[in-house]
Order: C-alpha cells, then sequence, then structure tokens
C-alpha cells in the first residue's frame, strides 16, 4: 500500500519511439488543457459537473466507499485495495476532507516517438531459427498492458492472430484512444504467432489492478508492458504501480517492462548553493538545465529527492521558464517534515523554443540531499537535456525486481542505445537486465523501449512453449542464460542482449534434424484419436508432437511395449510421474488423441 502521503499526480508514459509527426495522446481525468487537432482524448468526455478520482481507504473500503455515495457520487471500480469513482465537483472539498480516504489523482499516459531501427529483429534474437525448428507459442497466452489498440481489429488475420482476447479495464469501456498497444502487439504476433494474444487497456492505476486480477485469474504466462510512470515510487521497485504489478508477478507470471527512453532527459546528483542564493546550481554558474521543445509539445517536469514519503523536511520547488526567460509553471509545494520529497509541472507548448528548469531550495541548507530530476516531451523529438545524467533515469515498474527490464538495442547493435533508460535502482540493483530491438516488426513506426519489451515477451513465450512447465523465475533464468554479451561503453549499462540461439542452441530440445521429421497418418478433422507413424531422428520428446501436426492440439500419446504388453502414455501438460514414455524412435507406432 502506498504511504497516505503520496498523494502526487502519477504520471505514465508510454515508451515508444517512432516518428516526429506522430501524436501524442494525452488522457486527464478532470483537467483537460487544450490539445492538437489530431490528438484523441482518451477518457469519454463525463458531465461538466463531475470528475473521476482515486483513493485509498484510510479506515475500510466499505467507509470510503459510503463517503462517496453521500455526496452523491457513483463507484466504478474497486481493485487491489483502491476505489475508483465519479463524484460532483461541488463535493470535492467535502470528500477531501473526510477521514475514510485519501484522493490520489490520476494519471496520464503520453506516447513517446523517433526514428526506429530497422535491423531485423527475428535474425538478430535467433527467432528465425526457433520458428524454423517449429516453435510458434503454441498453447501460451500472452497478454499486451496498453492504453489503446486502434487498428486491430483491421490487422486480425494480418498482422494479428486471426482471434484475440480483446478487453477494455476503462470507465468508457472503448479499447481505443492509441495504436501503441496494437503495434506492441503486432511485434509479439510476428516472433509467436500461435500464441493466444490478450489486448487489455486501461487508463488509471486503480483500473490497471483490476487488469492484474484478470490477467491472474485468466492464467496468461506472459506480459508485456511498454509503459512507464514518471517517479511513481522512490525508483526501487515501491509505488502503487509497482504493488500491482508484482501481484502479478508473484503468481509466477512474466513480466517484460520497457525501461524508458529518457537516459538523456534525466539529471541527478547532490544539492549544491555555492553561492548562496537558494537556487540549486546544475554546475558551477549553471543554475539552469535546459531543453528544447516544439509548439504542442507536452512538458512534464519532476523532481524527487532522497527523503522518506511523508517526511520530508527540505523544501525543495521547482520552475519553468520559456523562451523568453519568463516563468511559465511553478510548483512550490510546502515540506515541514509531513509531506513527500516531490514536485512536478505539466504543461502544453505554446512557443517553439529552448525552455530551462530551475530548482529553488532552502538558502544556505538542504546540502546532503540527493536530487532526481526528469524533464520528459511527447512525442519525443530527441532533444536532450542540456546537462543529462543517464544512471538512474529508470522508468517505474522497470525499477521492479520481480521483472525483465527492457532496454532499447543501440543501431550497432553492440551496446545500449543512448535514449535508453538504465539504472542502477536507488537501492543499488542493476538494470535493465536485458536489451532487446527497438523497431516493430510491422510498419516501421513503432521504436523505442516499448518495441523492445514485446521482443523480450516474445522470446518469453517462445520459451514459455518449449519448457512449459518453466515457473517465472525458471523462464527468466532461461532468458539470462540464453543472452549474448554486449560492448561496454561509458555511459551503457552493460545489459546482455536477447539472443535465443540458433539450431544447434536447440539441441537440447529437439535432436538433430528434428526439422524433418513428421508423423504419418490420417488425421481426423475434430477431436479423436488417429494411428500414425513416427519418422526422424531417434529420441523426439512427445511433448513438442504439435510441432509435427501443424500446430493441431495433442491431448495426449500411446505407444504399445510389446515386450511387456502394456500401453505407454504421455499426457500433455501432466507432471511428469503420470507420463510413463516421452521420446520415441523411428518407425514408432503411436496413437495419437487429437482435442
Amino acid at each position: 500500500m502506498l504511504p497516505r502521503r503520496l498523494t502526487r499526480p502519477l504520471v505514465a508514459l508510454s515508451l515508444g519511439v517512432a516518428a516526429l509527426g506522430a501524436a501524442c495522446v494525452l488522457m486527464l481525468s478532470h483537467r483537460a488543457p487544450p490539445i492538437a487537432d489530431d490528438v484523441a482524448p482518451a477518457v469519454v468526455a463525463h458531465a461538466v459537473d463531475e470528475e473521476r478520482i482515486e483513493v485509498v481507504p484510510t479506515t475500510s473500503m466499505a467507509a470510503a466507499r459510503a463517503a462517496v455515495l453521500a455526496t452523491g457520487g457513483r463507484v466504478e471500480l474497486e481493485a487491489g485495495g483502491r476505489l475508483q469513482a465519479m463524484v460532483p465537483r461541488s463535493a470535492r472539498a467535502t470528500i477531501e476532507a473526510s477521514p475514510a480516504l485519501d484522493i490520489l489523482a490520476a494519471a496520464t499516459f503520453v506516447p513517446l516517438q523517433i526514428a526506429p531501427v530497422t535491423a531485423p529483429a527475428a535474425q538478430l534474437m535467433g527467432v528465425d531459427r526457433w520458428r524454423s525448428a517449429g516453435f510458434t507459442g503454441h498453447r501460451v497466452k500472452v497478454a499486451v498492458v496498453d492504453t489503446g489498440f486502434d487498428g486491430y481489429q483491421e490487422a486480425l488475420g494480418g498482422a494479428l492472430p486471426r482471434q484475440v482476447v480483446a478487453k477494455s479495464f476503462r470507465a468508457d469501456g472503448r479499447l481505443s484512444g492509441s495504436d501503441h498497444g496494437r503495434r506492441a502487439a503486432e511485434v509479439i504476433a510476428s516472433i509467436a504467432p500461435n500464441a493466444t494474444l490478450y489486448l487489455v487497456n486501461f487508463s488509471t492505476v486503480t483500473e490497471l489492478s483490476a487488469v492484474v486480477d484478470y490477467l491472474v485469474a485468466e492464467r496468461v504466462d506472459v506480459v508485456s508492458f511498454s509503459l512507464g510512470y514518471v517517479h511513481n515510487g522512490y525508483g526501487d521497485g515501491t509505488g502503487a504501480v509497482n504493488e500491482a504489478v508484482r501481484r502479478g508477478t508473484s503468481t509466477g507470471q512474466a513480466w517484460a517492462v520497457a525501461a524508458g527512453n529518457w537516459a538523456q532527459q534525466h539529471w541527478s546528483g547532490p544539492y549544491i548553493d555555492a553561492d548562496r542564493d537558494g537556487i540549486h546550481e546544475f554546475a558551477t554558474g549553471r543554475p539552469t538545465n535546459t531543453h528544447a521543445f516544439a509548439q504542442g509539445d507536452l512538458i512534464t517536469v519532476s523532481l524527487r529527492w532522497d527523503e522518506p514519503a511523508g517526511q520530508a523536511c527540505s523544501d525543495y520547488d521547482l520552475e519553468l521558464r520559456g523562451p523568453d526567460g519568463a516563468l511559465i509553471r511553478a510548483s512550490r509545494n510546502i515540506q515541514t517534515c509531513h509531506q513527500d520529497p516531490l514536485e512536478s509541472i505539466q504543461v502544453l507548448v505554446t512557443q517553439a523554443g529552448t525552455y530551462s528548469v530551475r530548482i529553488p531550495g532552502p538558502i544556505g541548507g538542504g546540502y546532503g540531499r540527493q536530487l532526481d530530476l526528469l524533464v520528459v516531451g511527447s512525442p519525443d523529438r530527441g532533444f536532450p537535456l542540456e546537462q543529462s545524467v543517464a544512471a538512474g533515469s529508470l522508468a517505474a515498474p522497470a525499477d521492479n525486481g520481480s521483472v525483465i527490464s527492457v532496454g532499447a538495442l543501440s543501431q550497432t547493435l553492440q551496446s545500449e542505445a543512448l535514449y535508453s533508460s538504465r539504472g542502477p535502482t536507488t537501492d543499488g540493483r542493476f538494470k535493465p537486465n536485458v536489451l532487446a530491438p527497438a523497431a516493430g516488426a510491422v510498419g516501421g513506426v513503432f521504436a523505442g523501449t516499448s518495441a523492445a519489451a514485446p521482443h523480450a515477451a516474445g522470446a518469453l513465450v517462445l520459451l514459455q512453449e518449449a519448457f512449459p512447465r518453466a515457473a517465472r523465475e525458471a523462464l527468466t533464468g532461461l532468458v539470462f542464460g540464453r543472452a549474448l554479451g554486449v560492448t561496454v561503453v561509458p555511459g551503457d549499462s552493460g545489459a546482455p542482449r536477447i539472443d535465443l540461439g540458433t539450431l544447434a542452441g536447440l539441441e537440447p530440445l529437439l535432436p538433430a534434424g528434428a526439422e524433418a521429421a513428421a508423423l504419418l497418418g490420417v488425421r481426423p478433422p475434430g477431436p479423436g484419436i488417429a494411428l500414425m507413424v513416427y519418422r526422424g531422428p531417434p529420441a523426439y520428446p512427445l511433448r513438442f508432437a504439435h510441432l509435427l501436426l501443424d500446430g493441431r492440439p495433442v491431448r495426449a500419446v500411446y505407444q504399445l511395449d510389446r515386450l511387456a504388453q502394456e500401453w505407454r502414455v504421455f499426457v500433455t501438460g501432466a507432471p511428469s510421474f503420470v507420463n510413463t514414455v516421452d521420446l520415441i524412435g523411428n518407425g514408432a507406432i503411436v496413437l495419437v488423441r487429437f482435442e
């Protein structure tokens, strides 16, 4: 559960990188600044006298629910110890004063896009060799959790499988609002086309909690998450989003999470006020840090420092000044040892140019505190901060110790992309865990760690098919064990890149020559039993019998032991002690039971 005082706005940025003209999608629950014509609101407009709120009960869920209903509000969703509701605007003060709950601000999602890498991912990762061996994601469930899936229906039977499981957890029930999720799903489908694909979207943290509960109930094996939250938690795997994700990974789900695209839009270091004017100095005589933005960009500036939640005694502020030096927006929360160590600004650019950030602090004090600053634009045009520090630039939940954090592979294919976020986490853990190709398989306009995460998820799907009994820890171990080292240069995290291996690397799974193996015989058009003959190399594993049958679901395989005059059986998905045979040789006669 989040500390009660951690009630600042939660900002989530989708971690794709594509063309400069890509539209940004802004999701706001109760305040909507002007947006460009090509930006579609992600949340359907509600009555002008209502607003959506998320709350954390302070006594009980029943008491929080009653407090909402007493104002004439209506509850939309309860999940993960949180409650989401629509309430009259006139009742805001009454609800804020209620001892039964704390109000949390809603989340904002912003797709980020720059130029993609064009190297073929299948070759980079060895996926083509696995596919030629017959691995396609058979019987594996994989979910893409994202903001929206515009165009997915038109892609069915093409870039996506003919059938998918699509479900919206947004209050308005829409799956649209962005094509970000559809593009991530297309990456996974290009790697594992026969996996069962779930498309699930959300717009608030409460809805994300409900998504996790749903995926657990559906027994989903792998989750791809290409969104990142700015300063949600403290960079150590804490925070509301991390709590929701951890509920999924604790059940054995493997989550591939985008690391972020913020290595060049992040700065961290100790507070310094050498001239004692009350303004932090990023370097000697440099009280500002600058970043170029274009008209229509959405600027998010966030400052966090190293004090506990609800116990910040150092009072820092945050200022954003425009190209002419005029103050555009300021965040001046007062910290008196009872507040969070957080300040944030969000503003839409009306004038292109270079914007500057200043951090006022306690005059003559505040020394020793470590500051962490993010200055992020959407769409992401690749403009860096004047002074940036790559280390510690991870998004949440990529800082979560139970997920595979995925960074973007550089265009040289040997190291981490300069923009790709990296650790260490604030509690000293290495991140990201792996690097993956940073370009989508379809369309050429989807790139960044948003594309890297579904590539890693696709690899997890193939490994889950090959090792169906592998739990999350074993599955992630298989990914790390099959990764190749990368060249480490200053600024790189040194994360290995994913390489599933060549056919030679598949020999522990399939015998040499298995690509030419076959089960010969007449197959029933539907469920039933067929008498078949195996032709191929010896010691073929029956758990991969579906590779010989065009992916047809195989319930069991029976073989007569002539010497013992009894039937041996292999049952798909059964514990090993159930199976009395698991390998067959050339010329073996078997009965195959189709589902």
